[in-house]
């Protein structure tokens, strides 16, 4: 016996409610899928103000182009697409703006004699935070195609076949390039990333 729409897909009834006209089952949609969603924002944008906007963008579209999804995948994971391009497309936009005010921010270090140190504080409690804050703008420096797969794998937990089916790409890929960000993490972040296990699969 073949499972039902519903066991497949949690989302299945609110989505048709709400193709069927009933605004009240995307709110519900909407309030199902916010956390998690802007979670997946944070870590790619490493900023609130930033994820917030992608969040609004994100649903935003979807109530204007939920029609393309086609039940190929979970809701769920439409979801996460839309989120990823639009994180993807605001990237793109603050790396522009970024890359201006760290050349401002160099010039203004070289004036003073070189960029200030850290202050000092108590070392236990400040190693965690220090840790989180490395990893994020690390995290932010990656490319968008190492970026994505590895917040999704790594950090949202979601399964290969899942990921590639949100990013568009095969599953070899997506462990491809898990397998080189994890590879880049290692080396700009030393000891703070332990050792990656082995990633089965070779790039398509």
């Amino acid at each position: 016996m073949l499972p039902s729409p519903q066991a497949l897909d949690p989302d299945c009834e609110l989505v048709d409610r709400w193709r069927a006209g009933d605004e009240r089952a995307f709110a519900d949609l909407v309030r199902r899928h916010h956390g998690r969603t802007f979670g997946l924002l944070m870590r790619m944008l490493g900023s609130r103000e930033e994820a917030e906007d992608a969040l609004q963008e994100t649903f935003l579209n979807l109530h204007r182009h939920g029609h393309r999804f086609r039940r190929e995948s979970r809701f769920g994971t439409f979801v996460y697409r839309v989120a990823v391009n639009a994180a993807l497309n605001r990237r793109r936009s603050l790396g522009r703006r970024r890359a201006h005010l760290e050349r401002i921010s160099e010039c203004q270090a070289i004036g003073e004699g070189g960029a200030p140190s850290a202050p000092r504080g108590p070392e236990d409690s400040a190693a965690g935070a220090e840790i989180q804050a490395r990893v994020q703008a690390e995290l932010l420096k990656l490319s968008p195609t190492l970026q994505a797969p590895i917040v999704l794998y790594d950090i949202e937990g979601l399964p290969y076949g899942e990921i590639a089916r949100i990013l568009g790409v095969a599953e070899g890929t997506v462990k491809s390039r898990i397998h080189r960000a994890r590879k880049a993490l290692r080396e700009r972040l030393g000891d703070l990333v332990q050792a990656e296990p082995e990633v089965v699969g070779d790039a398509s």
